[in-house]
């Protein structure tokens, strides 16, 4: 693991973006795999600065909440369309795991395996370690299928929803082992609200912290502002 310990969120997001357009560029007909959320907005605001056009012609999402349709204006995959396709020209199929064309997900899985391996795949982490939404407890072999939120993920998540109490309690996600078939992965951790979690992968591995399933993968590089020893 490559670990790069940035002074602020911002100086992360332009690291992380230099990183994956070098990273897509040297394979640049393989897809790319999108990731969602506030750390993640950063990240697609300084590809558009870097002039960015991704030539791929698939890019795959992480995960979608359950029973949000494409236009919700809190679907990952209203999100996407904005903050990567129509941010940044993109002209390729944007893949969201639970919606069509492939909303079964072993159907999904299955075009996953077959377009890959991925370039460059994007990764957060929750609060309580999850990663996409491969929650605490998730088997490292696991691939795209429908969970159950956690109540902490659902509790964090539910402050984006005008409505808190319409925050969705399941979603279709990339299993871990889905995510580690990707060339390389950028794993994005900042704040202070992070580091239980970020420590707990990094020094306590195990089911309950599904990111430590990541640090035997060959080419994965952390970024973060964390100072974590």
């Amino acid at each position: 693991m490559k670990t790069h310990r940035v002074e602020s969120r911002e100086a992360g997001s332009q690291l992380a973006a230099r990183l994956f357009v070098e990273l897509s560029q040297a394979n640049p007909t393989k897809p790319v795999g999108l990731a969602t959320g506030s750390t993640m907005a950063g990240v697609y605001r300084e590809l558009e600065n870097l002039g960015f056009n991704p030539k791929c012609q698939v890019a795959f999402a992480l995960d979608e909440y359950l029973g949000l349709p494409p236009v919700h204006e809190n679907s990952y995959a209203r999100e996407l369309t904005t903050n990567f396709s129509e941010r940044l020209g993109f002209q390729g199929q944007l893949l969201i795991p639970g919606q069509e064309p492939l909303s079964d997900p072993t159907s999904f899985e299955q075009f996953h395996l077959e377009q890959g391996p991925v370039s460059v795949q994007l990764l957060g982490l929750g609060t309580n370690g999850h990663i996409a939404f491969n929650e605490p407890g998730s088997s490292w072999d696991s691939t795209t299928r429908v969970v159950e939120l956690h109540e902490a993920t659902i509790k964090d998540n539910s402050r984006f929803f005008s409505d808190g109490s319409k925050m969705p309690t399941h979603a279709t996600t990339q299993g871990i082992a889905t995510v580690k078939r990707a060339n390389a992965l950028i794993l994005l951790v900042f704040g202070q609200n992070k580091l239980e979690a970020l420590q707990t992968a990094l020094n306590n591995p195990g089911l309950h912290a599904p990111a430590s399933a990541l640090l035997d993968h060959p080419n994965l590089t952390l970024i973060t502002d964390l100072d974590i020893g």
